[in-house]
């Protein structure tokens, strides 16, 4: 299922040449960040409709070239537009796949500013609490120096053998996440 519908009954309102011609727009939206101008479907979609048109081919291009879609995968998704305005967008997926998956990337790359500098860990035994005179669990001491925007911050963790073990998942994780963008 889609993230967002493509919005295929407002995209028929166009000929295949303008299609084509949009969805490169759109696809030099989101790889160089400056939106399609409405002023030439002006007279075909109403601003809306137009909003709805750029938003959804955006959501529905960029999760193509995520998910990775073969043709036939494309094409399901695409039933209600005719034969030309399928071709069109595979014809854009296919040329312009690069583009959007290094839009992807950086879309990636930009939540955090930040960059990890240094890890020091140390592992204690808490052999007693106030409330319990006899613990004995290991802890993981954990601190992580990290620049954001030039200035050093630093970071301290305790984690218990549990976080431990959920925060290598969640890591193992992003590491293969990381290892399929770069392939």
């Amino acid at each position: 299922m889609m993230a967002a519908e493509l919005r295929q009954d407002l995209l028929v309102k166009v000929d295949g040449e303008r299609v084509e011609t949009l969805l490169h727009e759109i696809v030099d939206w989101v790889s160089r960040g400056a939106a399609p101008s409405y002023q030439p479907y002006s007279q075909t979609w109403d601003l809306d409709s137009w909003w709805h048109v750029l938003n959804s081919t955006k959501s529905f291009l960029l999760l193509a070239v995520k998910e990775n879609l073969s043709k036939d995968g494309v094409l399901e998704h695409l039933t209600g537009l005719d034969s030309d305005h399928q071709q069109c967008f595979l014809q854009v997926i296919t040329s312009r796949k690069e583009d959007i998956r290094q839009a992807l990337i950086s879309a990636t790359a930009a939540i955090s500013q930040g960059a990890l500098e240094d890890v020091d860990w140390q592992v204690k035994l808490v052999l007693s609490s106030d409330k319990i005179s006899s613990v004995q669990k290991p802890v993981l001491g954990l601190d992580l120096a990290v620049n954001k925007e030039g200035q050093r911050e630093s970071l301290s963790l305790e984690l218990s053998q549990d976080q431990v073990s959920s925060l290598l998942t969640q890591l193992e994780a992003a590491n293969k996440i990381v290892t399929q963008m770069k392939t």
